[in-house]
């Protein structure tokens, strides 16, 4: 079955409105925009098992042990804010955990997380006490509640995004804090850029997060809102180019990549905020509220 024959999405995965109208073609996926939450989404219908195909990959250069440095520090950040809410100890789930560097800078909690791509997992699993390796969808619910769930960079890959946050809210304990990193597509670069946007590279992003539409998926799964952040990075000047290319190895930016990959030049360090990457935190209501 080619893509254009693939099953299509009828009505929004987010918020089941009608009220959609086709926005882009990317990569021979139909892009649509919901005019009732403003996400936009793959109408292209994909199953978990066909994505899993998407991800194993020897190395994922932004997420490699090169990169590590700048990646931390966004995490030390998150995990700052996560300390603020919890003082003490708890215990942790990161969904998407990729290596698991996250994880170091949390090393007094209980560490979990799940990852799709076997050799990531393999490294996460030195940084924690377990790793669940496969789709979030399929892990088991019985037997662990967590105090925190992280997804970052990740719920824009899921399928069914709202069923990965009533998952998460079912394994959270009543008070428990979600934080969910995607980009933010109520940003100017995004707007401006539209399907030029570097995180537009469907099938691996299936989905597209507004503000607005980030605010009603987590109230649709019972969440109360917490806080929006847009949380600065750290890229290399090569990983810039990467990102760019969109994943089109014929591009002239993942050429200059290739090139910069090559000189010391390609890991200048860069600090970017350009509020196109959001942290949302949300809490889930404690009992008797």
């Amino acid at each position: 079955m080619t893509i254009s024959e693939s099953p299509s999405h009828v009505l929004c995965p987010v918020c089941s409105s009608g009220n959609v109208l086709p926005a882009w073609v990317v990569n021979g996926f139909q892009v649509a925009r919901c005019l009732s939450c403003t996400n936009r989404y793959v109408m292209n219908k994909i199953s978990s098992q066909d994505l899993s195909k998407f991800y194993e990959q020897p190395e994922v250069v932004a997420y490699s042990d090169s990169n590590a440095d700048c990646l931390r520090y966004y995490y030390r950040r998150l995990a700052g804010f996560v300390r603020d809410r919890h003082p003490h100890p708890g215990r942790i789930l990161d969904v998407g955990c990729s290596r698991g560097f996250f994880f170091d800078e949390l090393s007094d909690w209980e560490c979990y997380g799940t990852e799709i791509n076997s050799h990531d997992a393999a490294y996460a699993k030195q940084r924690c006490l377990e790793v669940y390796e496969g789709n979030f969808e399929d892990m088991q619910e019985a037997g662990i509640c967590y105090d925190v769930i992280t997804f970052q960079d990740v719920l824009d890959h899921f399928a069914d995004p709202f069923a990965a946050i009533e998952k998460a809210y079912r394994l959270l304990k009543p008070g428990g804090l979600l934080a969910v990193k995607v980009h933010d597509f109520s940003c100017l670069y995004a707007k401006i850029a539209g399907p030029n946007f570097y995180a537009v590279t469907p099938p691996f992003h299936l989905f597209y997060f507004t503000r607005k539409g980030m605010a009603f998926l987590l109230a649709k799964a019972g969440f109360e809102s917490v806080r929006l952040m847009h949380i600065g990075h750290i890229l290399q000047l090569k990983i810039i180019f990467f990102r760019l290319s969109q994943g089109n190895m014929k591009s002239l930016a993942y050429r200059i990549y290739l090139l910069l990959d090559k000189l010391p030049l390609g890991r200048i360090r860069i600090k970017k905020n350009l509020r196109d990457i959001m942290t949302v935190f949300a809490i889930k209501p404690p009992l008797g509220v």
